[in-house]
This record gives C-alpha cells, sequence and structure tokens, in this order.
C-alpha cells in the first residue's frame, strides 16, 4: 500500500533516519538543536525543488540520447587505420 505523504514528513523521516544512523555508527557525539533544524530545512528545501531537478536531468539525460542516436559509427568507433599515422 503506498502512502502519500507531504515534504515536511518526508524530510522528517530523513532527517530522524540520519540523526539515528549517525548516532548509532558513533560518528558525532553531540547533536545541537541548530543541525537538526538546519538538516530538516536542507531535506524540505530539496524535496520542493525535486521537480526542477529532475526536469534539468531529464534535459541531459534527452540531449545525450539525441547525441548518441545522431552519431555515426565512425564517430563512435574510431577505426585505426595504419596509414593515418
Amino acid at each position: 500500500m503506498k502512502k502519500n505523504l507531504s515534504d515536511e514528513e518526508v524530510a522528517y523521516r530523513l532527517v530522524n533516519l540520519y540523526f539515528q544512523e549517525i548516532a548509532r555508527l558513533g560518528f558525532k557525539r553531540r547533536l545541537d538543536l541548530d543541525s537538526i533544524i538546519n538538516a530538516y530545512l536542507y531535506s524540505l528545501e530539496r524535496l520542493k525543488n525535486k521537480e526542477k531537478e529532475l526536469e534539468g536531468i531529464k534535459a541531459a539525460v534527452l540531449k545525450e540520447e539525441t547525441k548518441i542516436t545522431t552519431e555515426t559509427k565512425e564517430q563512435l568507433i574510431p577505426s585505426f587505420d595504419e596509414n593515418s599515422k
């Protein structure tokens, strides 16, 4: 069953998991409130901008696909002719 969570809930769960792992692995002995708030706000901002980031990635992939499909065999696999040395 798929749940539709708000960006705020996803950000909260990401930050919670992140700090649980840090505490479990002992990387940081002391976590202050500013670190937790900053991590939450960073995660929330990234989630709110995910559509914009995905559009940029999609455009780059489409550009590469177009480039690859229009290249000739010689451009993809250059031949090493003895006479060209």
